[in-house]
């Protein structure tokens, strides 16, 4: 009964063999952070350089409007004051450009000067709102549009056939496909409409086939190849060879 008296005595500071408890080590560990996540959401900075001036106040406005008091962007770099004495200076620009070459000269060089200050805003904003969609557009910026799979492309409209400058040759033309890789040409004589000829392939939406037979009638069809692989071919247009 001694012993079991003295060991439990000993609970509140060495244990036994005077080892200390392990409680305070263990309270001292602390867990890793985890770094918050990071959207893939981009600003959109081009309406900078397209906007007409009356856009760009307005535009320039919106940020201003949007950034003020928002808690999501706590310190703005640059100073919110700074862009909206700028603005205010480009919009009197803008109105003095209409009556003196002097005051045009002076309208690009405040247009300049505002552009740069929101070109770095849009990187603070870029930083800190970590990418997240939402939070970035609460700043008054645009997002750029996210890219997804393209898929595959139509078929190109307004196949035209016409006769070249020399004889045996057919110029082929069809309206452009965005986002087309490559344009695949294919023809046959109209009296063997599915013994087509080796395909003819061109980066534009053109195309010269040569060494056709003279007099002859031909048909031909287009397609586009994509990033998904070759789309539908065309509708058939004909020509004479001449």
């Amino acid at each position: 009964m001694e012993t079991m008296s003295s060991v439990t005595g000993n609970t509140s500071g060495a244990i036994g063999n005077g080892v200390t408890p392990s409680t305070d080590a263990v309270a001292a560990v602390t867990a890793p952070t985890t770094p918050a996540p990071t959207g893939k959401a981009r600003i959109a900075v081009s309406f900078l350089l397209v906007d007409k001036d009356a856009q760009l106040l307005v535009d320039s406005a919106r940020i201003l409007t949007m950034m003020t008091g928002n808690a999501a962007y706590p310190t703005p770099d640059p100073a919110l004051a700074d862009i909206t004495t700028a603005r205010n200076s480009y919009a009197a620009a803008v109105t003095a450009a209409k009556d003196s070459r002097i005051g045009l000269k002076l309208r690009v060089q405040q247009r300049a000067s505002l552009v740069a200050l929101l070109r770095t805003l849009a990187h603070y904003v870029q930083v800190t709102s970590g990418g997240d969609l939402p939070t970035l557009l609460a700043s008054g910026f645009p997002a750029q549009r996210a890219r997804g799979p393209v898929g595959e492309l139509p078929a190109p409209a307004n196949l035209r056939l016409s006769r070249g400058k020399v004889s045996g040759q057919v110029i082929a033309r069809c309206d452009p496909v965005a986002r087309a890789g490559a344009y695949l040409w294919r023809y046959a004589l109209s009296t063997t409409p599915t013994a087509w000829l080796p395909v003819v392939t061109t980066v534009s939406a053109r195309a010269v086939l040569n060494g056709l037979v003279p007099t002859a009638s031909y048909l031909a069809q287009v397609g586009v190849v994509g990033s998904a692989g070759q789309g539908n071919w065309s509708d058939v247009a004909t020509v004479t060879v001449l």
